[in-house]
């Protein structure tokens, strides 16, 4: 494998995240290869380039993150007490608090495209940022709920619900159908869930959604909330600690 063309080959389009990320899973040479990139950095003093992105409506400048790449002690982890960014495998792959770098979500899609684009730029500004990922996760943010956004509930309205409102359609009325077919799909008894760390509602066992029937009894720092299968009548209890 030519680690340096299949790398150029996803930041170009020509090769899909999910099959990227498993190469990237299964081939540590590609990782290693990103991992030098920044070894070099830190080892002569380079400066961070940035790139040009539009995002939000907006022409801007970024770096992604790699500044925390360069300089551990300052990464947004730290906050939480739990993470830093001190390698290219934590950076890439590493889920904390309320994110995701899961592909088949748009948040992890779109984290794990800008921070694979913004170590490969160091070397080579010939390719050009590419705001399919970013577009998908405004949207994303624009529809679905926060109790639903990550996990297995994104996959299955990326898989299943997204589909039927084609990026043809005006983006007011996709807006509006798309909202109304997560509503109908993800039912709900009292309430909603206000999870601790990232959403985890979960699928029956025929791969719909259950129906979230409300709190359990929480106990120290644990807090439950319970669902039901509604192919199977079971009723599934997800805990998370704050």
């Amino acid at each position: 494998m030519d680690i340096q063309e299949t790398i150029r080959e996803f930041l170009l389009g020509n090769t899909e995240i999910t099959a990227f990320r498993a190469m990237y899973d299964a081939d540590p040479a590609i990782e290693n290869y990103l991992q030098s990139i920044i070894d070099e950095m830190r080892r002569t003093g380079k400066p961070v380039k940035k790139y040009p992105i539009h995002i939000v409506g907006r022409d801007m400048e970024s770096s992604g993150e790699i500044e925390y790449l360069l300089a551990p002690e300052t990464s947004p982890g730290l906050i939480y007490g739990n993470h830093e960014y001190d390698s290219v495998h934590n950076y890439l792959t590493y889920e904390w608090r309320m994110t995701t770098h899961d592909v088949e979500t748009a948040a992890g899609a779109s984290a794990f495209y800008d921070g694979v684009y913004s170590i490969y730029y160091q070397i080579d500004q010939s390719i050009p940022w590419m705001d399919r990922y970013s577009l998908a996760y405004e949207f994303a943010l624009d529809v679905i709920p926060e109790y639903l956004a990550g996990g297995e509930a994104e996959k299955y309205i990326a898989k299943h619900i997204l589909p039927l409102y084609p990026e043809t359609m005006k983006k007011g009325e996709r807006k509006k159908a798309v909202k109304a077919a997560i509503r109908a799909a993800f039912k709900r008894e009292k309430g909603y869930p206000c999870w601790a760390q990232s959403s985890e509602w979960p699928l029956g066992k025929d791969g719909q959604p259950t129906t979230y029937l409300g709190k359990g009894k929480s106990e120290g720092d644990l807090r439950r909330w319970r669902f039901r299968d509604e192919s199977t009548g079971e009723i599934i209890v997800i805990e998370q600690c704050l």
